[in-house]
């Protein structure tokens, strides 16, 4: 829909081009992650094209790892700073933040994938020792 020359999407054409559902996009609004939604008569809300920008960097975020509140504390930078200046080092301070959490975990997981290995060695040593025991037993 375009109202003043400005096109406007209604919610559930944002959500399907986003695929997200309705009730997302509001609880975003809700929370503050975004904060430009205009109504409408009849209190419709309508988004426009910096909407569906700001949904589209919420969904890469979040994709990124980052947590809803760690977006809220960007925007909360964002609000009080009114630049990007602000919010970038923080968000690649997160960022490397998770980075070095996912290093973290896949040493972690390497352990243990050596350890489900040697138990299975053991296992299988186990299992052909009482296999030998038990072809020695009937010879």
């Amino acid at each position: 829909m375009e109202i003043d020359g400005t096109k406007y999407y209604k919610i559930g054409e944002l959500a399907h081009f986003l695929n997200l559902s309705p009730r997302t996009i509001r609880y975003y609004e809700e929370i503050g992650l975004l904060n430009s939604v205009k109504r409408i008569e009849g209190g419709k809300r309508v988004y426009t094209d910096m909407d569906l920008k700001r949904l589209k960097f919420i969904q890469r975020l979040k994709y990124l790892g980052l947590t809803l509140s760690e977006m809220h504390e960007l925007e909360d930078i964002y609000q009080i700073h009114r630049t990007n200046k602000k919010v970038l080092p923080r968000l690649l301070e997160l960022l490397e933040n998770h980075s070095n959490k996912i290093d973290e975990r896949i040493n972690n997981l390497l352990k243990l994938k050596k350890e489900i290995q040697s138990y299975g060695e053991k296992i299988r040593h186990k299992l052909n020792h009482e296999e030998e025991t038990q072809k020695g037993r009937k010879t």
